[in-house]
């Protein structure tokens, strides 16, 4: 195997240009228009001379305009060192130089993307274009008197022009699909563009005709650019590893990495275009090129502050905070919700009484309309099932028993039916009488919990629409269905672009009255009037703008229960007024007590290049009291443990998960299966906040059996969203109160998403820093121009629609190793892969019994042909080049930590795919390992206490079969986990969930009473047809998005194909 540390930058393709890269603390900065990042004694000045997905405009002196890391920078005719044009916060990208100088672009200044334009020196923005939508890609015409961009103001992406005197829009194309990247014709009528998978042209009478058909297989093409004669078309043609420019239908590059944008004609026989890192400029007749050198100084902040205190020891008495799912009942007098791992009731101020008490994982309860009733959902018999209390005898029966997970269930008005969702998005009635289920609607990207009309004719839920079908972004609605037919109808939670704070507990709920809705916008309370069917009837109303989440009605709908940074809230409907619900519930860390000794046959410290072996480690409660030499005889009292044909190694960590993104389907599982599996902390990136809260204070008490959590809640997004747990923000006063959530309930860091513009980022940041715990993001820039940790991904999600970190052929360049390493920034090592985990490995492995049914299907299904290990010697997969990539960063001084974006990835068996993949490409398994041991408690701050073995430190260790500073397969072999001195055996861990073990009872009042059989079929299926009006809820295309649900490219052209169903966030 290759050592990782041989990876010099001429061993891969991640080319780090060491003698380019030069980092001086700078007291200043060359003079830069418009409030550049202010130097100070602490920041760093990282030099590079290549670049990431550059983009290039030639100027009239025969300069060059290049966007590099999300700044404009000048570069001298002829090269040189270049000048910095732009701030930060402007976020201006894909810039062109009219014929007079000025210089257009796309900015993202104030969360949208909009056309701007600015002096030769960066100076005097001005904003041409305006509102709720995005406008990107601007090209000035040959007159400079307008400029052609694309924009998804009508529906779908197309070709518009503005005016640059008068701001006057016209709209040039109109077609149903993605319209976009507009180039003129030197005639200064005609425009050619990307229409979908083609090049086309319109022209001013609106006619448009095919330029360059689309071509056979996945390859896509991109960014067109006219000859000044007007006589030859350029372009970019992508497909897979390799890109290449395009005149007139023949490729003019050999091997190059060609960027995907416009190449700028600087005459008809030479061409600007980017490529390999570089500025480059071919000349057609000679079929020579030659680069543009440049000099380029970024400035980024480094990453000082206070780690917060992770206090691993603590027994004290603390107030629960993980209140899940409040209900209010009918009459207003009790609420039901789940904490601690169980199902309680409590009355108003009065003490909580637990319905349940054991290992399943309950959710979501819900009152009956006369509130004698209370359904829930538990996956006390395997799987998450519906369950229905009689809360006047404690009696209760089970109502389904399907293949799948049977999730938030709605009583209707009469109580006869109910409405509930399964693992895929899928929404049904289940008749209470005879224990029929329809499907109402088919599968859905992460929908809201449905809500009943008062007439029981319509349901109500919150779904995602898209502005486009170019990005996969939109605000969440209100989605109403007719429960008859099936006929789905969107409504706006107020204005046109507003959107429900997360399609989790946000609403809609309707009121029992049936005349409004109350919901979650911009993070405070709404109430909205409807009419029968859920149509609006006036405006929203803001209760009384309190932080809030998971509204419930009183019967008389007069009165909200909701959440506030932790707090029961009940306000009246009227007034807005509002008080605290008391809680009086507690709980306390569970800590080891206890001596225990383990005899390991092996021992790797996490620290060391060599094993040791026959060694006693001695567990004094939850700590580590010493690392000795075996004595037989020597272990005294306490429990012992022979490991002595085992290696006891460090517990691992996976630094990326959204462990509740599917927790309400995996129920007891998920924790089961990551200690199986040798993880003994997880990192929370994103995740519903109450949800994770709830984890966590579980897991802490021993009320649930898994790893450490590190949590966090929402990420912090803009002004769209996508997954259902994202919280969108429009302001920076929303910023603030999202903020205030995450102070009262302890984040553990703290992510901005996609669509965040860099001012707001930068006031995450600073928030997270004061709370000593880190944040990080998709963006490497602007993220490390702001202070940020780190990235979630090498690559994910971006608004661009591109990355600046990975190239379309997974190459990166030497601006990317410099700024994570001169930088010290992180980056997670997410590869989503299962080509490295054997077929009969993986379908031989006995625990696959703790995954659900459909995803032990899915994983079987994944690596059934998996008989051999991949091989590419010569890196020329992105696999390979991703990883090489990650390599670089950590030549040159970055963090590589690892994760896996589980569930979307694999939970457990996803992080040993990925470490076996590092070392696969030429890492080795010593490195490896440590960015999910030591690196990964560095990054978090905690590597005081864990990511090594060493007395003093805490007890999370793992117990594997064979060598795994020899063999990275052997890390998987996990026999026993110890988190914090408790330890679990793999059959313990096996034990609910192997053949014929018996569940212990659940119920704490009475058995189940022996009523009608749980419905175990579905009796109708929903038609597809019923929600063909809306094209995202194609089935084809739900699927897509479930497949692709984080690529860093904006359309499938780009992306690569996925190693395992499931997306990035």
């Amino acid at each position: 195997m290759l050592d990782r540390r041989d990876l010099s930058p001429r061993a891969t393709t991640a080319r780090l240009t060491v003698l380019g890269v030069a980092v001086v603390l700078s007291a200043g900065l060359a003079t830069v228009p418009h409030s550049p990042v202010s130097a100070d004694a602490g920041a760093v000045s990282v030099t590079v001379t290549e670049g990431t997905n550059l983009t290039a405009s030639a100027a009239p002196d025969g300069s060059v305009v290049m966007d590099l890391q999300g700044l404009l920078f000048r570069v001298p005719a002829g090269g040189g060192k270049a000048q910095r044009l732009t701030s930060v916060e402007a976020e201006a990208a894909r810039p062109d130089v009219g014929p007079d100088g000025r210089i257009a672009y796309q900015g993202y200044a104030d969360g949208r993307f909009h056309i701007w334009i600015a002096g030769p020196d960066g100076g005097d923005p001005v904003r041409l274009t305006h509102g709720g939508f995005d406008d990107r890609e601007p090209s000035w015409s040959p007159d400079g008197r307008t400029i052609a961009f694309s924009s998804d103001r009508g529906g779908s992406y197309d070709i518009w022009t503005v005016d640059v005197a008068t701001g006057e829009l016209t709209r040039r194309t109109d077609g149903p699909g993605q319209e976009h990247t507009p180039a003129w014709h030197p005639g200064g009528e005609d425009l050619a563009y990307v229409a979908d998978t083609e090049i086309a042209a319109v022209a001013p009478d609106g006619t448009t005709r095919t330029l360059v058909p689309a071509p056979e297989g996945k390859a896509g093409l991109h960014a067109p650019s006219w000859s000044p004669d007007g006589e030859h078309l350029a372009y970019v043609r992508h497909d897979g590893t390799r890109a290449d420019l395009v005149v007139d239908g023949r490729a003019v590059t050999h091997g190059e990495d060609v960027f995907l944008f416009a190449a700028d004609w600087l005459d008809d026989e030479r061409l600007l275009y980017t490529a390999d890192g570089a500025l480059r400029s071919r000349d057609l007749t000679a079929g020579t090129a030659g680069d543009i050198p440049f000099e380029a100084t970024i400035e980024i902040p480094r990453v000082e502050y206070r780690r917060k205190d992770h206090d691993f020891d603590d027994t004290g008495r603390h107030p629960v905070r993980g209140i899940l799912t409040p209900a209010l009942s009918p009459d207003a007098r009790h609420v039901a919700f789940v904490a601690l791992n169980d199902l309680w009731l409590m009355p108003l101020d009065g003490t909580p009484r637990r319905l349940t008490h054991d290992h399943a994982a309950e959710s979501n309860p819900v009152f009956s309309p006369d509130g004698r009733l209370l359904a829930y959902a538990t996956d006390r018999a395997g799987t998450p099932d519906l369950y229905v209390r009689d809360l006047r005898d404690g009696t209760e029966r089970r109502v389904t028993a399907l293949d799948g997970a049977e999730t938030s269930p709605a009583f209707s008005p009469d109580g006869t039916r109910l409405a509930f969702q399964d693992q895929d998005g899928a929404t049904y009635v289940l008749d209470l009488r005879t224990g029929r289920v329809r499907q109402l609607v088919p599968s859905l990207f992460g929908p809201g919990r449905p809500s009943w009309s008062a007439d029981g004719k319509t349901l109500a839920f919150a779904a995602v629409k898209p502005y486009s079908a170019r990005f996969r972004e939109g605000t969440s609605q209100i989605l109403a269905v007719d429960v008859a037919t099936g006929k789905q109808t969107f409504h706006a939670p107020g204005g046109e672009h507003a959107s429900i704070s997360t399609r989790g507990d946000d609403g809609p709920v309707w009121s029992p009255d049936g005349r409004s809705m109350a919901f979650v916008v911009n993070s405070t309370l709404r109430v909205m009037p409807v009419a029968a069917d859920g149509t609006p009837a006036g405006p929203a109303r803001e209760l009384n703008g309190e932080v809030a989440d998971a509204p419930s009605w009183s019967g008389d709908s007069r009165r909200l229960l909701y959440l506030s940074n932790g707090t029961l809230r009940l306000a009246d409907v009227a007034t807005g007024e509002a008080r605290d619900v008391n809680v009086p519930l507690h709980y306390r860390p569970d800590v080891a007590r206890g001596r225990t000794v383990i005899h390991a046959g092996a021992f790797w410290d996490g620290a060391s290049r060599r094993l040791r072996h026959d060694v006693d480690v001695v567990v004094e409660g939850n700590r580590i009291a010493s690392v000795t030499s075996h004595r037989r005889g020597a272990h005294g009292e306490g429990r012992f443990v022979d490991a002595s044909d085992l290696t006891v190694l460090p517990g691992l960590m996976d630094s990326h998960v959204h462990q509740e993104y599917e927790s309400r389907f995996y129920g007891d599982r998920q924790g089961r299966i990551s200690l199986a599996y040798g993880i003994t902390s997880t990192l929370s990136v994103g995740d519903q906040v109450y949800r994770a809260v709830e984890d966590r204070e579980s897991l802490d008490s021993g009320s649930r059996v898994g790893p450490r959590f590190h949590a966090t809640g929402e990420p912090i997004d803009g002004s769209r969203v996508y997954y259902n747990f994202m919280r969108p923000t429009t302001s920076d006063a929303q910023v603030e109160l999202e903020l205030s959530r995450a102070k009262a309930l302890d984040y553990d860091m703290l992510k901005t998403y996609v669509r965040l513009p860099a001012n707001r980022m930068r006031a995450v940041i600073d928030a997270a820093h004061e709370l000593g715990v880190p944040s990080a993001s998709h963006y490497l820039s602007p993220g490390a121009h702001l202070g940020q940790d780190g990235t979630t991904h090498l690559a994910a999600t971006q608004r661009l629609g591109y990355a600046r970190t990975l190239t379309a052929t997974a190459t990166s360049y030497g601006d990317v190793a410099a700024l994570y390493g001169q930088g010290r920034r992180s980056v997670t090592a997410t590869l989503f892969t299962t080509e490295f985990l054997g077929a009969e490995e993986i379908a031989s492995d006995p625990r696959l019994a703790l995954y659900p049914p459909w995803t032990r299907q899915k994983l079987l299904a994944d690596t059934h042909d998996n008989t051999t290990a991949p091989s590419d010697p010569d890196c020329s997969t992105a696999d390979c080049r991703e990883v090489r990539a990650l390599g670089a960063v950590a030549d040159a001084g970055g963090r590589v930590v690892a994760g896996t974006d589980s569930p979307l990835a694999y939970v457990g068996v996803g992080l040993h795919a990925n470490l076996r993949e590092l070392v696969g490409y030429g890492w080795t398994p010593y490195d490896a390992l440590r960015t999910a041991t030591v690196n990964a408690a560095e990054n978090l701050g905690v590597a005081d206490d864990v990511g090594t073995l060493e007395p003093g430190k805490i007890a999370d260790l793992i117990m594997v079969r064979g060598d795994p500073l020899r063999d990275i397969d052997a890390a998987m072999n996990v026999e026993a986990t110890m988190v914090g001195g408790h330890l679990f055996t793999r059959d313990e861990l096996l034990r609910p969930y192997t053949p014929g073990h018996t569940a212990t009872p659940v119920a704490t009042e009475a058995d189940s009473a022996a009523a009608a059989e749980p419905a175990t079929t579905v009796a109708e299926w929903a038609d597809p047809a019923a929600g063909s009006r809306y094209w995202w809820h194609a089935p084809e295309v739900v699927a897509d998005a479930y497949d692709h649900s984080c690529s860093a490219y904006d359309d499938p052209g780009h992306r690569h194909e996925p190693r395992q169903a499931g997306g990035t966030t």
